[in-house]
């Protein structure tokens, strides 16, 4: 009989803005929520993804930080957890970034009507939205990268592919070593896709490595000390998970009777350790090389 899998420490309790690094901070969800960056300099300050409904929370919190309006917005991929407070930042002066997909996927959403409903039930309440808030794409889009001199600082978005949505990418700080990954990398909480590509994703990880980063800033989960496990330990769930789905296919030949077959039970201490499920079904899918509905 195999060995059961030795159960992974759990992700530390945190909330709030905590110091990645001289200027720059995160903003923690908590509870495995969604991450926010900001980044003081010589200007106005820079944030890195937002969420209309953690607005005054971010805000209470940043104006002790950095005593100025925010002065850009970098989006990292279209999810609305992500973006759908751009359009409060434009109102008030704030340049938006990203990649040219997430313009295509927000559009996308909202014409279908899922832009705000599809939210329902993850994370804080979306009922007061719905029918009232509308997509603000970036406004400055790019291809492949782009590089952005603010303020004393250098960033460089770079897109990485289709893994978790349609347009991942990453916001490298060169000279600070340190690395946005949005939701290409969780720590100790654990991803789910639904419109992604696990085989990419998997790709993506050896992507992440090769950056020379002091810091990981994870999507989602706690800031994880200096270095880059969190990039590794995603990877070691995404395999685990591949392979997992892959011996239940052979017992279930479809992926609907494989999925709940996959069990993961290492990975119980972590946030969102219930997007299992759809993980397995998703990565079964792939693997029978079948498309998931949107």
């Amino acid at each position: 009989m195999a060995r059961a899998p030795k159960i992974l420490p759990g992700p530390a309790k945190t909330k709030g803005f905590v110091k990645a690094a001289k200027g720059v901070y995160v903003y923690v969800g908590g509870n495995g929520a969604t991450n926010f960056g900001l980044i003081i300099t010589n200007d106005q300050p820079v944030i890195v993804d937002n969420d209309i409904r953690v607005r005054r929370e971010f805000l209470a919190g940043a104006r002790k930080l950095a005593r100025k309006p925010v002065g850009l917005v970098l989006n990292t991929h279209h999810n609305f957890d992500h973006t759908s407070d751009n359009g409060y930042y434009h109102e008030k002066g704030a340049v938006s970034f990203g990649v040219d997909l997430i313009t295509q996927e927000m559009e996308r959403e909202e014409k279908a009507g899922i832009w705000v409903k599809q939210m329902a039930g993850r994370g804080p309440d979306v009922t007061p939205f719905i029918g009232k808030l509308h997509i603000a794409p970036p406004q400055v889009t790019f291809e492949e990268m782009i590089t952005i001199r603010y303020g004393g600082r250098t960033f460089q978005m770079i897109y990485i592919d289709h893994c978790h949505t349609l347009g991942d990418s990453v916001v490298w700080m060169p000279e600070e070593r340190i690395l946005f990954t949005g939701d290409l990398v969780d720590n100790r909480t654990l991803p789910v896709n639904r419109l992604g590509n696990f085989a990419n994703w998997i790709a993506a990880m050896d992507i992440l490595d090769m950056f020379p980063a002091k810091r990981i800033i994870p999507g989602h989960g706690p800031l994880p000390g200096p270095g880059t496990t969190a990039i590794r330990e995603n990877k070691d769930y995404l395999l685990r998970l591949r392979d997992r789905t892959r011996a239940a296919l052979r017992k279930a030949k479809t992926p609907e009777k494989a999925a709940p077959l996959v069990l993961m039970p290492e990975y119980q201490r972590w946030y969102r350790y219930g997007n299992v499920g759809v993980n397995a079904l998703k990565m079964a899918q792939e693997l029978k090389g079948k498309k998931s509905s949107k």
